[in-house]
């Protein structure tokens, strides 16, 4: 049997590759199989740290797309809710956070596809953002998913992509610092207990996903890789639900 470690490893690098190519799903990737490999508030942590890392490899080519008016108001408004969220994930039991992030995962998920589908579009303003925010705030600290909230905006206001996957890159950096310090406030065991060679092969998985995708991301369409990323999140989002409802 292969030892977990090369899960999560396996987890991290299409995390990475998934983020370089479409400007987000990290968490929405890797964060179902790694809270399932480990446990839930760990498990959550984890996607956070490494998930910061990689938004700011790609916050350091892409700023200049940034739309700061729109990420001042999203940050603040996640930001603020990541307390709740992250006092959430201390508190619950394994079995019952298990199955609320599982079916975070795949409801978000479902929901962003119906409302592409359905092709309505809603005005920009400054309360919608700030709702979107909050949601995605919650989300991140519970469960280390804010995207799908975020994604589910950019849908329903037709974001343009390239300024929506620009600006993602520092506010989810700054939800996961955020959710990171809210977490061990509560918990100081919620940093994953991972050895000093585990670390490092988790950096080289990122490392690895980040130049693949470099490598490929002008050659595989953009539809494509949601297509799979969606696919691949659900997945691992199905499978926490059921072993977290399995536990109940």
């Amino acid at each position: 049997m292969m030892p977990v470690i090369t899960f999560i490893l396996l987890a991290v690098f299409i995390g990475a590759l998934s983020q370089r190519v479409t400007g987000m799903g990290f968490a929405l990737v890797s964060g179902p199989f790694l809270v399932l490999l480990l446990d839930p508030l760990s498990g959550v942590v984890l996607v956070n740290i490494v998930g910061f890392i990689s938004c700011a490899i790609i916050f350091a080519r892409t700023w200049r797309e940034v739309h700061w008016k729109t990420l001042k108001i999203l940050a603040v408004s996640s930001v603020i809710a990541t307390i709740p969220g992250a006092w959430l994930a201390s508190v619950m039991p394994t079995a019952p956070l298990q199955t609320l992030i599982g079916a975070i995962v795949v409801v978000a998920l479902a929901t962003s596809i119906v409302i592409g589908r359905v092709g309505k579009v809603l005005p920009v303003t400054p309360a919608g953002i700030a709702t979107s925010g909050v949601a995605a705030g919650l989300m991140n600290a519970a469960a280390g998913v804010g995207g799908p909230a975020f994604s589910t905006y950019a849908v329903l206001t037709r974001w343009e992509q390239r300024s929506f996957a620009a600006t993602m890159q520092p506010l989810l950096a700054i939800a996961s610092v955020m959710s990171i310090t809210a977490k061990v406030a509560f918990d100081r065991n919620a940093i994953p207990h991972l050895g000093l060679s585990q670390w490092l092969m988790v950096l080289a998985a990122l490392a690895a996903g980040q130049i693949i995708g470099e490598l490929t991301a002008e050659r595989i369409p953009v539809r494509v890789a949601r297509i799979g990323m969606i696919t691949i999140a659900l997945a691992g989002g199905a499978a926490t639900l059921v072993k977290g409802l399995a536990g109940l």
